[in-house]
Order: structure tokens, then C-alpha cells, then sequence
């Protein structure tokens, strides 16, 4: 009476899902067991790393600047920043006519795709 439910949509089979379970249960472990087993705890492994400095032991001292957080990011689209530099001038009029051109672009290509 109680291994299956009926949900509208069908039949759940309780011990379908528990088998289910207990299987990616053991999925999970194997992959774990794959680790690495030198790791020690309360020892240098445990330190973070933070850039090869020191940790110093306040930790209102440890900080990442904003500058360093997305730095590969910066590096890899520094041609459209600058394209987007060039473009911004701090004119709302010019933001306007941006957002007009795009809507217009986006509009053309949905009419486009519809036939």
C-alpha cells in the first residue's frame, strides 16, 4: 500500500528511489575514495594561500582588492573595454539612441525569424 504514490503525472515507486539513492550514494564514495590521503589536519596544509605573503593573523587584514578579483577577466576583454570607452562619453541623449538602435536591431530580427 505505502511503495507507491500517486502523483496525477504517474506512479512513484518508493523503493525504486531508495535504490536510487543507496546507488549514488555509493557512486559518490568511489569517486571520493579517488582523493588525496596525505591531507593532515592542523598542520601547514590547512594555512590558506594567500599570494605567497604571509597570513597575518587579524583576519580584518586579509583582503582580495576588486582590482585582483576578475584581473584574467580584465586582461581577456580589454579590446571591447576599450571599444567600450570610446563609446561612453557620459551623454544620456547618446544612451538613448543606443538602447533605440539595439531595440530596433532586436526588433528587425524578430520579424526576420518569423517568416
Amino acid at each position: 500500500m505505502w511503495t507507491q504514490l500517486n502523483s496525477g503525472a504517474g506512479y512513484w515507486n518508493v523503493f525504486v528511489w531508495l535504490l536510487f539513492f543507496a546507488g549514488m550514494s555509493c557512486l559518490v564514495l568511489w569517486l571520493r575514495s579517488f582523493g588525496r590521503h596525505d591531507y593532515m589536519r592542523n598542520t601547514l596544509q590547512d594555512d590558506i594561500y594567500w599570494s605567497g605573503n604571509e597570513v597575518p593573523e587579524d583576519g580584518a587584514k586579509i583582503s582580495v582588492p576588486a582590482s585582483a578579483s576578475y584581473w584574467g577577466f580584465r586582461v581577456a576583454a580589454a579590446p571591447v573595454y576599450a571599444f567600450l570607452d570610446r563609446l561612453h562619453n557620459g551623454s544620456a541623449s547618446d544612451y538613448a539612441g543606443y538602447f533605440v538602435v539595439t531595440a530596433a536591431l532586436i526588433g528587425a530580427l524578430v520579424l526576420a525569424g518569423g517568416r
